[in-house]
C-alpha cells in the first residue's frame, strides 16, 4: 500500500499537482487510512518515467484568524469520487483510456467534410513562326523560342523544303518577325486563365487574320505544337495528312524541321507528299 501510494504522489508532483487532505473526519465518510493522513515523502523517488523527485514537505493552509484553523467544506460523495478514480488509476497502471463512444459519435458530427481543391491550370508554352510564301503559310516550332535567322540550319532547311515544293525562296516573315509566344501575359488576374483552349483561339485568330490579307490555299504546320494549336479537331493529326481550316483552305501537317535533320527516313515521304499536291499551288506561286 505505501508503495502505491509513493508512486501515486510522485506522479501528482511531476504533473505540477498538489495533494491536500481533510485535517478532520467528514461527516458520513467513511475512515482514512493513516497513512494517507500522516504520510510525508521518503527520499529521491525515480518515477516510472526515470525523472526524480525530491523531498518537499505539503504547504499547509495559512491558520485562519485566532488561532484556528479552516479547512474548505467538502462532501462525501466528492471524496469518494476522488478516490474511486485514484483506486482505477492504480489498478490501469499505464494502460491508456479509450475514448467514449459517445464522444466518438460527437467529434465525428461535428467534422467539416474539407473541399476538393482545384487543380491548377495548365499553362501551355510555346514559340511559333508565322511566314508566308506565295499561297502558302508555313507555321513552323521554335524550340528555342528565338526568331529563325537566316544562318540556323532549321531555315536553310525549310527554305530547300519551299524551292523543292515550287514556291518562291524569298520567305516574308509576318508579324515583323515577332513569334507566336504563349503565354501573352506573365502577371495580372487574366495570366492563370492562359489554358489551352485560349491558346488555340488565339493561333487560330492570327492565321484568320493573315488569311483575309491575301489569298492563302495552303497552311503548313511544321512542328506538333504549330499541329496542336491550329487545328480545331484534329490536334493528333497524323503526319503529312490534311485537315480543313476555312472555305478553301487546308493545313498540311508536317514534322518539325530539326525532325527532319535528325530522322532521314522522314524526307523521302515528305517528297512523296509533297508531289501530289504540288498541283494546287504551283499554278498561284
Amino acid at each position: 500500500m505505501q508503495e502505491q501510494e509513493v508512486r501515486r504522489q510522485a506522479m501528482l508532483r511531476v504533473m505540477g499537482l498538489e495533494v491536500w487532505l481533510p485535517r478532520q473526519s467528514l461527516p458520513y465518510a467513511p475512515a482514512s487510512s493513516p497513512l494517507l493522513l500522516d504520510w510525508q515523502l521518503p527520499g529521491p523517488v525515480i518515477t516510472p518515467q526515470g525523472t526524480t523527485v525530491r523531498d518537499r514537505q505539503p504547504e499547509r493552509p495559512v491558520p485562519a484568524t485566532g488561532g484556528q484553523q479552516t479547512v474548505a467544506p467538502a462532501s462525501a460523495g466528492n471524496v469518494q469520487a476522488s478516490l474511486q478514480q485514484v483506486r482505477q488509476s492504480l489498478e490501469a497502471g499505464d494502460k491508456p483510456v479509450a475514448a467514449p463512444a459517445t464522444a466518438r459519435a460527437e467529434a465525428a458530427a461535428v467534422a467539416v467534410p474539407v473541399a476538393p481543391v482545384a487543380e491548377p491550370v495548365r499553362i501551355p508554352r510555346f514559340s511559333l513562326q508565322l511566314l508566308r510564301s506565295g499561297p502558302c503559310l508555313l507555321l513552323a516550332d521554335l524550340p528555342l523560342g528565338e526568331a529563325f535567322q537566316s544562318s540556323d540550319p532549321d531555315f536553310q532547311l525549310l527554305r530547300d523544303i519551299v524551292r523543292a515544293a515550287g514556291l518562291p525562296v524569298d520567305l516574308q516573315p509576318l508579324r515583323q518577325g515577332e513569334p507566336i509566344r504563349w503565354p501573352l501575359l506573365t502577371a495580372g488576374q487574366l495570366a492563370g486563365s492562359q489554358d489551352a483552349a485560349a491558346a488555340r483561339a488565339c493561333v487560330r485568330d492570327l492565321l484568320e487574320f493573315e488569311c483575309s490579307r491575301a489569298p492563302v490555299g495552303f497552311v503548313w504546320l511544321l512542328g506538333p505544337r504549330a499541329m496542336a494549336f491550329a487545328n480545331q479537331e484534329d490536334a493528333d493529326a497524323e503526319l503529312f495528312s490534311l485537315t480543313a481550316f476555312q472555305s478553301g483552305i487546308r493545313f498540311w501537317n508536317l514534322p518539325a524541321l530539326e525532325q527532319l535533320m535528325q530522322e532521314r527516313s522522314l524526307k523521302p515521304l515528305l517528297w512523296q507528299h509533297m508531289q501530289k499536291l504540288m498541283a494546287h499551288w504551283s499554278g498561284h506561286a
